[in-house]
């Protein structure tokens, strides 16, 4: 099991405050620094930086530490400053015996850092007073906020010549930074995002809920991305943990303590709702000025928030199980009480009630599950289903459980309840209703296509009128769309009316929206699906108030998907940051890893391997979690592939294994040959690797997938075999309206022609594109096609180019960047082929079996191979060949 080093915390997000302190340094008006800020900010850890950079321009560095205990002993903070021999009698002794063994021609100067300023007695404050006038120290000071104000240590620091830093917890993106510096290793987004939450951005109370959840094993990695295995419950603690929050909570009276007990087990409190009595605005009074709480104005209501997430379950670890349950009963009646004159009113009153009681009315609970799945509350949602008593239980409660129990990963579960609803049916319409269910998991969760499409026959042939017509449809299209048969599937959903108020079923309407872009992208119809991507997103915004369990940044998933193969990848980029953000927000977990896989792709697309990676194997840790079959084999596949590519081979082979174990379905149609192709290539077996590629090109065409093969083909002219697919390439960009796919066709054809100006402008378009590693490698095509007729200047620019391009590529390495520069005359693609066998290890014999050609064909190749770079080895052969990218 990993565990979290005794060393420093790592330092993160705090440069700007660094550079600060360098240049007070420099300056010769000021005097000292002063660190303030809550609790585990991170205020010593920066001292200590600040010191190493004093240390190292020549500073002496001494450190104070004051203390509690200390504060009552003259000179007790300083004391170890004081040399041997002198009685800390009086204050010019101390002063002077300190002061003289200060400074020193060696160095520029004395640091003095003093942790925990207001805490120092009051003779230590007067030397390092009179230490500071006398230009003796410069002063690095540390405090808390909220401390008790100390006027003496308030005078030294707040006068003239001194600068302030207030730290403040980090950000989101700061958080993940450090995240992944304690676990040494990548950690997903969704990760990062929850314990963003728990902590508030606090270092220290991150670094121990990390180590909390390693401990309880609620965070592991599978060797690609750290990641939580379970909805976060906040129970992950540690002893140093409590001890630090019970400490900032022992300063308030029982008063405020029991108001801050019903915060923590309510989630907060709206003080129109509960018996606001006079004890009561006194403990809030005292909360807020002990920072602990948050008070804000809700339209006429004023609600109470903790100000620190662990505050709570700190509070909640400590409470007993009957205290709790009264908690929630009381509060329950005094919102009753009042009247429930809002939405939420009516959800908190049932979810209290039955975390009080364990029941509620059933109609009630099913209303109250309801408005938990439109606040994507889906955990709250189940719990809500499950208290209703099982002689109440009927087909649409069953049918919402499963909805709720597949958002919040409970796949498990889903098959029995979906059983039980089929004997429960009463009706055709309920009938129909569990078809649909049953042929969506089949699907989307088992990756059963052809059991799914059987059950959505079998109700087609049970039932009538248009509202059921359009969810067969819906339900067929979209599973055609989603495992690689688009034309096919967009026909079977027609025309969807977007205005339209929609069917009975809305959500129907929307997953048939959801799938229309991506099957247009897909058959090579980028602008429609952009624009049918962007109007099914309003759509779903109109409809909200009426959908069950998709979010309305579900929508953006295939916008992403539009953006990409249209050669519009930093739109996709962008596109995607924002869907992960309010589906993280909403804890979407599906919807989540879905938008992962479509950025993934793109990064992959944009030549950014490892970006690429992180994706992919975020994708493949939500899937695993939430047991969504249908995602695991093409994100192992492009974990793979893009593992290869950095030459990482173990992890590369690992993935690709483990994808073997998953079926053949998806949207992306031949692209899993991607993984053993550049594994081939890695491996210098160009041949092998094209003739994967081809193979999967041509499944993808009978599918009519053009995303996927236009794809395919342009990996198999990067490995070597331009002229075999230019043709088909130059079909497909005609067929389509991708800009993707025509800039790939012409830089096919200028590979093939080895035409050095069109691969100069093919260049820039794939660089306008986004699409930086193509852009590269046809640059470096462009820099080796004018070497070879003498252009000498205008293949150095091109070779600067490639340079400049390939820092933007995150270590990609591929044949076009490790052949395209040879300093001497062109080797042929056989050539080419046979190099990157031998400099990858092969024989003679191992390369010619490869290649189907005799040993003596590979030996006479090798000879003119080893003439033409000007190398007389195996080892200098493959230092030639990987030179562009040293």
């Amino acid at each position: 099991m990993a565990r979290i080093g005794t060393g420093k915390q790592p330092l993160v997000g705090r440069i700007a405050e660094l550079a600060l302190f360098r240049e007070a340094l420099k300056d010769p008006g000021c005097r000292g620094v002063t660190i303030s800020g809550p609790r585990g900010v991170g205020k010593s850890r920066l001292a200590d930086e600040c010191l190493k950079a004093g240390a190292a321009a020549g500073w002496q560095v001494l450190r104070v530490t004051a203390t509690r205990g200390a504060s009552a002993v003259p000179f007790g903070a300083i004391a170890h400053l004081i040399p041997a021999g002198i009685t800390a009698s009086d204050i010019a002794t101390v002063f002077a015996g300190i002061a003289s063994g200060l400074g020193g021609k060696k160095t520029t100067g004395a640091i003095l850092l003093v942790e925990d300023l207001p805490l120092l007695d009051q003779s230590s404050i007067i030397i390092i007073q009179r230490l500071s006038d006398a230009g003796k120290v410069f002063l690095l000071t540390t405090m808390r906020d909220g401390e008790r104000e100390n006027p003496d240590s308030d005078a030294l620091i707040k006068g003239y010549g001194f600068r302030q830093v207030g730290l403040r917890n980090l950000d989101q993106e700061l958080t993940h930074r450090l995240l992944e510096a304690l676990l040494e290793g990548a950690v997903s987004r969704r990760t990062a995002y929850e314990m963003y939450l728990r902590s508030a951005g606090n270092p220290l109370f991150l670094r121990e809920l990390v180590i909390a959840a390693l401990d309880s094993q609620t965070m592991r990695s599978d060797g690609e991305i750290w990641d939580i295995i379970a909805e976060p419950e906040g129970t992950d603690s540690t002893p140093q943990l409590d001890d630090l929050i019970e400490f900032r909570l022992s300063a308030v009276s029982d008063a405020s303590r029991a108001f801050l007990e019903t915060i923590s087990v309510c989630g907060d409190v709206v003080l129109d709702g509960v018996v606001a009595a006079a004890e009561q605005n006194a403990a809030l009074l005292e909360l807020e000025s002990e920072g602990l709480v948050h008070i804000s104005l809700d339209r006429r209501r004023t609600r109470v928030d903790l100000a620190h997430p662990i505050y709570g379950e700190v509070l909640q670890r400590k409470m007993p199980a009957f205290r709790r349950r009264h908690l929630f009963l009381r509060q329950a009646e005094a919102l009753e009480a009042r009247g429930l004159r809002r939405r939420d009113d009516f959800f908190r009153s049932v979810a209290w009630r039955v975390e009080a009681t364990g029941s509620a009315r059933t109609e009630d609970l099913i209303s109250a599950a309801r408005l938990a799945m439109d606040r994507h509350s889906y955990a709250r949602a189940v719990h809500l289903l499950e208290a209703v008593p099982k002689t109440e239980v009927d087909t649409p409660c069953l049918l919402l459980l499963s909805q709720c129990l597949a958002q919040a990963g409970r796949t498990e579960a889903i098959e029995p309840v979906l059983a039980s609803a089929q004997e429960l049916a009463a009706d055709e319409d309920q009938i129909f209703d569990v078809a649909f269910a049953r042929a969506q998991y089949f699907f989307w969760v088992q990756g059963r296509q052809e059991e799914a499409l059987t059950v959505i026959a079998e109700a087609g042939r049970d039932t009538h009128g248009p509202s059921a017509s359009f969810r067969l449809r819906s339900a067929e299209g979209t599973i055609r769309i989603a495992c690689g048969d688009p034309q096919t599937g967009l026909d079977v959903l027609g025309v969807i009316d977007h205005e339209a108020e929609g069917p009975r079923d809305i959500n129907a309407l929307l997953l048939g929206l959801m799938y229309q872009s991506p099957g247009l992208t897909m058959t090579g119809r980028t602008t429609e699906a952009v624009q049918i991507a962007e109007s099914a997103y309003a759509t779903h915004l109109k409809h909200y108030e009426q959908v069950l369990y998709l979010h309305p940044s579900a929508q953006r998933i295939g916008l992403i998907f539009a953006f990409a193969e249209s050669g519009r990848l930093s739109e996709a980029r962008a596109t995607g940051d924002l869907a992960l953000r309010e589906l993280m927000a909403a804890r979407a977990q599906v919807p989540h890893l879905w938008a992962a896989l479509q950025l993934a792709r793109t990064e992959w697309l944009a030549g950014h391997p490892r970006s690429a990676r992180h994706w992919y194997a975020e994708c493949v840790a939500l899937a695993r979690s939430h047991g969504q079959t249908l995602a695991m084999r093409p994100a192992l596949c492009g974990l793979a592939a893009a593992a290869a590519q950095v030459h990482d081979i173990a992890a590369a082979r690992k993935a690709s294994a483990e994808a073997e174990q998953f079926p053949h379905v998806g949207m992306f149609v031949g692209e899993d040959a991607m993984a053993a192709a550049w594994l081939h290539a890695a491996a210098g077996e160009l041949a092998t690797a094209r003739e994967l590629l081809t193979r999967a090109a041509g499944k993808a065409r009978a599918a009519g997938v053009v995303s996927s093969e236009a794809a395919l083909l342009t990996d198999v002219a990067r490995m070597g075999g331009a002229r075999q697919v230019t043709k088909q390439l130059s079909t497909l960009a005609e067929g389509s309206d991708s800009p993707f796919n025509q800039a790939r066709a012409v830089f096919a054809a200028a590979l093939a022609a080895n035409e050095p100006q069109s691969l100069e402008e093919v260049s820039v378009s794939f660089e306008e594109m986004g699409a930086d590693l193509l852009s590269a490698e046809a640059a470096a095509a462009a820099a080796s096609g004018w070497k070879r007729i003498g252009e000498a200047r205008r293949s150095t620019a091109a070779a600067n180019r490639t340079s400049q391009l390939t820092e933007r590529c995150e270590g990609a390495i591929t044949p076009p960047l490790a052949t395209a520069l040879e300093p001497a005359a062109a080797l042929t693609a056989r050539e080419r082929d046979i190099a990157a066998l031998i400099s990858s290890g092969a024989s003679a014999q191992d390369a010619a079996e490869s290649l189907s050609i005799s040993r003596r064909t590979v030996e006479n190749h090798l000879y003119n191979i080893y003439g033409k770079l000007g190398v007389s080895s195996r080892a200098e052969l493959k230092k030639k060949l990987e030179s562009p990218l040293q």
